[in-house]
């Protein structure tokens, strides 16, 4: 531009406007020194006097000669500019590409020159000659920042933020021809990015020197050329002793080379390797690492570097083999549990298929376990188990599997040598020591135990079989007075079966409603009338051998079966009672028996003041009768049961008195109506003074009391004469009537004939 503007500064001069004096040889002089001077400038060959005398000049034409000079001007000037304009679009171009944002500035804070990122940066967006020549002040929104660096300007870098942006400054001072300073050239870069990748990078050696995982780096001949402190820590070594040295330092020795090859083709083949492996640190110790080892490649698939994370799984390790202990193991005794006994039977059950060998195998239930934990708590009775298990495992051959398979329940299995004289061997030391006292917190504890015994093949070729087999042959050794053993017979089975059987039917009666109730009567000797009944219920399609209540009540108690089974006997009475009500039929009451299962129930008490309201039935026309056995097994909840039902009017005997328990003190704490002499005291009277004694007692005794009593089981004029002689006047047997049909009682009650009651006197 300097050397344009010179050129032009020449051409601007009037060479032609001279002197009027001048000849025409001077103005030819003056001319070609003009020309001269303009070429020069221009950088051409000047004319020179040798090739143009004076004489020639003077001959020549000078319109010619300047039209000539001229022209040769004018046709340099313009293959000058073209050139300029050329070289000026390609440093516009670079200038506008560059990354940077470019601005000029004069002594007075003009803007000599910008690029295009300049005036997005600092002239919003603005066009160039919008911008050009202007104050900065005028046309830039960060100008006293401008202006700042302007005046700090000296070559060096440093960075600032403008305008919210972080840029890296280059700020120098350009000086003219005579050295003074013209022009300030400010380069800014955007180093806000920058930024950003310094701190992830900071970040990431954040990360690299603080993760819990060590981290690896060798290079591709696999020398390791860094780590951070996890590695360190993990290994053992430090830093300087594995920079440089091969992976293979850690090696434990405990793989095999077939290991190592595996991981190698792995590695090479995919890229990458995950697996454990087992390293030695720098003292020796062996310490399992979890390790993925991945490849790193360049732009151009060549191998640069591995990196390998590792983490020590040492304590992950120690919790799965303690995992694994708890999953197999019970936690009290520390014996083998269900799942792993299960697992050693199947085990042991295909050895002895393939060696033709036999195995025994005790099931062993503790003997009054129940009441220790009931009556001192379940701390005493887990110490209780914990020593029962070491005296079994004591007594056991260090080949025999001792498992617990739950609460005081144990099993021993024999393998070697296993035959019944060794299984019953084992059995009877085991009952003689547990009839050994334990001590546990200083008390002196007395239990026992009842041990079931099965032989493989002769009582089972599968697992299944032999565990229940001996399981029903422990329950037999329960039944037969506890404290021995019981080995299992055809015969047992048969008999566990016949349960089952009766489970079943039970469970499909109690869903199908197959059952009835039979109605007793209960006669008012004085008055000869029934005042009152007893439903009784009944199983017509009972399985043989199980038709009477007491062959199918116990297995519906034990079933829990008696809850919803004793709930639809409530309900049926009731509804009878209000139907015989409707016809005209009037009695004091009707009797339906409890059973502890359901007095147990949290709803029982509102379960019957429910089915009392839902049949209209008043409280006091029902009775509930329980047995001695029932209330003594919880008197306290059997109080609160039945001062909740007597609030409803609800009455109450007591069945079968005199069987249970001989303590009579809870008859002055409930409120009990009825006192029931059992058909076993009335059975041989009035031929035998003991059973007249203690009827005549049971009689005083609620007469006292306030209560009234009723005879089951009156079969002879004789038996009721006496009754009513000692103050006895209800009877309830078969002197006058079975348990019949809801229809048949209703005709019964109805007959005009006179009750037979003999000589009451």
């Amino acid at each position: 531009m300097a050397l344009i503007e010179s050129a032009f500064s020449v051409m601007s001069e009037k060479p032609l406007a001279v002197p009027g004096t001048i000849d025409n040889a001077e103005l030819i002089r003056y001319l070609r020194a003009k020309i001269d001077q303009l070429l020069v400038v221009m950088g051409s060959q000047p004319l020179r006097p040798e090739e143009l005398d004076d004489a020639t000049l003077i001959a020549l034409d000078p319109i010619g000669i300047i039209a000539e000079s001229f022209g040769q001007v004018i046709a340099h000037l313009y293959a000058t500019n073209n050139r300029l304009d050329i070289a000026r679009n390609e440093i516009r171009t670079i200038l506008d590409t560059l990354g940077a944002a470019v601005v000029v500035l004069d002594l007075e804070d003009r803007v000599e020159d910008c690029n295009r990122r300049a005036l997005d940066w600092f002239f919003d967006g603005g066009e160039r000659a919008q911008v050009i020549g202007h104050p900065a002040a005028e046309v830039c929104t960060c100008a006293a920042a401008l202006g700042e660096v302007r005046s700090s300007a000296d070559g060096s870098s440093h960075s600032t933020n403008i305008h919210g942006r972080d840029v890296q400054v280059v700020a120098s001072k350009i000086c003219d021809e005579a050295g003074q300073h013209a022009q300030t050239v400010m380069l800014f870069t955007d180093i806000g990015e920058q930024k950003t990748i310094e701190r992830h990078l900071q970040l990431y050696a954040e990360v690299f020197s603080h993760i819990g995982e060590g981290i690896l780096i060798t290079d591709a001949d696999n020398r390791i050329i860094e780590i951070n402190d996890a590695v360190t820590r993990i290994t053992g070594y430090a830093r300087d002793e594995l920079i440089g040295a091969d992976p293979g330092k850690l090696k434990s020795g405990l793989h095999k080379p077939a290991f190592y090859a595996g991981m190698w083709r792995t590695l090479r083949a995919q890229g990458h390797w995950q697996g454990e492996v087992f390293d030695r640190t720098r003292d020796g110790r062996v310490v399992p690492l979890l390790q993925t080892i991945s490849e790193v490649r360049n732009a151009d698939d060549k191998l640069t570097h591995r990196i390998a994370v590792m983490a020590d799984i040492s304590s992950m390790k120690e919790a799965q083999t303690r995992l694994d202990f708890l999953a197999h193991h019970d936690v009290l005794t520390a014996l083998p549990n269900r799942l792993l006994f299960n697992d050693r039977l199947h085990h042991a059950i295909e050895r002895a298929q393939r060696d033709k060998s036999a195995l025994a195998l005790l099931f062993i239930d503790l003997d009054r376990f129940k009441n220790i934990n009931d009556s001192l708590g379940h701390h005493v009775g887990d110490l209780l188990l914990i020593e029962a298990a070491r005296r079994i495992k004591s007594l056991a051959r260090r080949a025999d599997t001792v498992a617990r398979f739950g609460g005081d329940e144990f099993v021993v299995l024999m393998e070697s040598g296993a035959s019944h004289e060794s299984a019953a061997h084992l059995a009877e030391k085991l009952v003689v020591a547990f009839k050994q006292p334990f001590t546990v917190t200083g008390t002196e504890l007395h239990i026992g135990c009842s041990i079931g015994i099965t032989l493989y093949p002769d009582d089972g070729t599968d697992a299944v079989s032999l565990l229940k087999n001996a399981d029903a042959a422990m329950y037999r050794a329960k039944e037969s007075g506890r404290d021995g053993h019981y080995r299992y017979t055809a015969e047992l089975s048969a008999a566990t079966n016949s349960k089952l059987e009766l489970d079943n039917a039970l469970r499909s009666a109690v869903r199908d409603g197959g059952f009835e109730l039979h109605y007793q009567p209960i006669v008012d000797i004085k008055r000869g009338e029934v005042i009152a009944c007893e439903a009784l219920l009944r199983w017509p399609q009972a399985p043989a051998g199980a038709s009477t209540p007491d062959l199918f009540v116990p297995v519906a108690e034990e079933t829990r079966l008696i809850v919803p089974l004793g709930h639809w006997v409530v309900r049926e009475a009731l509804t009878r009672f209000q139907a015989w009500q409707a016809e005209g039929l009037t009695l004091d009451y009707i009797s339906v028996n409890i059973s502890a299962v359901q007095m147990a129930q949290p709803d029982f008490p509102d379960s019957i003041i429910s089915l009392l309201l839902e049949s209209g039935v008043a409280g006091h026309h029902l009775q509930i009768e329980i047995t001695e056995n029932v209330l003594m097994g919880n008197i306290d909840l059997c109080s609160w049961v039945l001062t909740q039902l007597r609030e409803h009017g609800i009455r109450t005997a007591i069945d079968d008195f005199g069987t249970g328990y001989s303590s009579l003190s809870y008859l002055k704490r409930l409120p009990i109506d009825n006192l029931k002499i059992d058909r076993s005291f009335v059975r041989d009277i009035p031929g035998d003074p003991n059973d007249c004694a203690i009827a005549a007692a049971v009689v005083s005794l609620a007469r006292t009391l306030g209560m009234d009593t009723i005879a089951e089981g009156i079969e002879t004029l004789e038996q009721q004469n006496y009754l009513a002689r000692i103050g006895c006047d209800k009877v309830q047997g078969y002197l006058h009537s079975r348990p019949l049909p809801a229809a048949d009682f209703l005709t019964f009650v109805r007959q005009a004939h006179p009750f037979r009651t003999g000589d009451s006197t």
